[in-house]
């Protein structure tokens, strides 16, 4: 086994990791201040639920194909660092595009996501149940990728959750008993949200929106790669079913 698939055999099983990453708030929030609020536009779902996603989870893109804003936020499947690059909102704010830079997200997948007040997403995995399956070659697509949040502007009733595959396909839901892995990601700090166990997030608050950059990273890239792994070293926290 390679160290990236095995860096990402030790991912899988992390609900949440904290890359031991913590930045400036306000400068981050006077960047995210100076972005016209109307372009964030909602993401384009294709699941079943599209409308509810629409309707709470907005966004606009840092680095995507193109330099477009709003092409890239869709499910269509990641492949790889062609033709992404910075767009117009990532080039006027210079602490961000140097906070994304510094975790391996130049040339990857880059968004600026919000959340909006009383919103959530739906209960899901990266990837149908048919591309999560492990192939001849001993590994799902893209198990290298790791998806990684910066709150920005967040609130004390924002919840990251995952739940172990295992435990919700498996699970007696009249139990009771579901064992949900939650966390709210502090301002400012860089965190890896696993999203090949089933995960979803939720605003609670009735007031506030919540925004975040959203970096898809490839843990085979070097700066990211030793990023991670001195993070996973020290890890302490619960451990998901291997997939």
């Amino acid at each position: 086994m390679s160290r990236f698939a095995d860096l990402a055999a030790k991912l899988d099983k992390i609900p949440h990791l904290w890359l031991e990453k913590a930045y400036d708030a306000q400068r981050l929030q006077a960047e995210l201040a100076a972005i016209d609020p109307a372009l964030f536009v909602p993401f384009q779902s294709k699941s079943r639920n599209a409308n509810h996603i629409a309707k709470f989870w907005r966004g606009l893109s840092l680095v995507a194909p193109n330099a477009s804003l709003h092409d890239d936020l869709t499910e269509i499947p990641y492949e790889g660092r062609t033709g992404y690059v910075w767009t117009p909102v990532a080039d006027a704010s210079p602490y961000i595009k140097q906070v994304v830079t510094e975790l391996g997200g130049e040339g990857q997948r880059v968004r600026l996501m919000c959340v909006k007040a009383g919103g959530s997403l739906t209960w899901h995995r990266h990837g149908s149940e048919l591309s999560m399956i492990i192939g001849a070659h001993g590994r799902r697509p893209n198990w290298y990728e790791l998806i990684v949040h910066v709150p920005i502007r967040t609130n004390p009733d924002f919840s990251y959750e995952v739940i172990d595959t295992r435990v919700y396909e498996l699970a007696d839901y009249s139990a009771g008993k579901l064992e949900i892995h939650r966390k709210n990601f502090p301002q400012a700090e860089a965190w890896a949200f696993n999203g090949a166990h089933y995960h979803n997030v939720f605003n609670r608050s009735e007031t506030e929106d919540r925004y975040a950059i959203m970096l898809t990273l490839d843990i085979r890239m070097r700066k990211t790669f030793d990023i991670v792994s001195k993070a996973v070293e020290s890890y302490e926290g619960p451990l998901l079913t291997g997939l």
